[in-house]
């Protein structure tokens, strides 16, 4: 039997005497032989260069930008973005060196879940708010909307570039700022400025953060007094067990670098309280007590 082909090596046409023959010569067959070994190592080469930087970062806690890329199987450009945008936590250690800890990206690929396409037709619109409907029914700014959402996990589903808000999720939330009628004194933006020398946008920061119940009358806002006092006594208490960067840096005369070193090689813990980053006053206290 003879069969017309092409030679899967040179492209000239042949007649094969059974149907499983691609070449059209014992040289092609050769040749195509080893292009195909060839190959199988390129890709070889490849799976083990994907491999090595998995295998030597493990037990490894602190990587450069260039190893988290390889780690994350991103370019560096885009560890930077990561960076940048505040979706990634680095540490610059000096003026050319900076390190990003495993903890971190871990913390940022959990936080950051992967948002399901719903299709059109699966989509039921009755049970989502846009963006914009929240800011309209609420009376809230559309990008503390997306700001919120994003902080406190709240499920949505993306649609042709659109986010939609679980209904039931974030009617919940502002359940909470409803107004309690037993309340009888409240504040006003202007006394609490005049009292606690807080910004228009940090009253704001501080009543979401808190949950304090508030209300609208006559296009005027009010915070209820008893709730915004004692959540400012609350913070003003928990503050004195803690130091700030700057205060430390005051009270030991030390570079805002050489607080940050302690802190990183002696393993104190530290915490994002609004602008600031904090840590236990008798934590830093000891380790400075020691070195002296």
């Amino acid at each position: 039997m003879e069969v017309r082909k092409i030679c899967q090596w040179c492209g000239k046409p042949f007649i094969a005497k059974k149907t499983t023959t691609c070449y059209c010569s014992h040289q092609c067959s050769n040749l195509g032989y080893k292009e195909r070994i060839r190959e199988r190592k390129r890709q070889l080469k490849k799976i083990q260069e994907l491999l090595e930087p998995k295998q030597a970062a493990e037990g490894q806690d602190f990587f450069s930008f260039a190893q988290a890329a390889q780690l994350m199987g991103v370019t560096r450009q885009y560890v930077y973005k990561l960076v940048k945008e505040s979706k990634l936590r680095a540490s610059r250690i000096s003026g050319k060196k900076s390190l990003i800890r495993r903890a971190d990206i871990e913390l940022m690929l959990k936080t950051k879940p992967y948002e399901r396409i719903v299709p059109k037709d699966e989509f039921d619109m009755s049970e989502y708010y846009t963006a914009e409907q929240i800011a309209e029914k609420y009376k809230v700014n559309t990008k503390w909307v997306w700001t919120y959402t994003r902080e406190r996990d709240i499920p949505k589903v993306r649609i042709r570039q659109f986010n939609y808000y679980s209904k039931k999720h974030i009617d919940a939330v502002f359940a909470k700022y409803k107004t309690d009628d037993a309340l009888t004194e409240w504040y006003t933006p202007e006394d609490i400025e005049k009292k606690y020398g807080m910004t228009r946008v940090a009253i704001r920061s501080h009543v979401y953060r808190n949950n304090i119940p508030s209300k609208k009358e006559h296009g005027q806002i009010f915070y209820s007094k008893l709730h915004f006092d004692l959540s400012k006594k609350t913070t003003e208490d928990d503050s004195s067990e803690y130091y700030t960067v700057q205060e430390a840096m005051k009270k030991y005369s030390l570079s805002r670098d050489s607080v940050y070193g302690v802190l990183q090689f002696h393993e104190i813990k530290r915490e994002k309280k609004g602008r600031f980053v904090r840590f236990l006053k008798v934590e830093f206290d000891h380790v400075m007590g020691a070195r002296k």
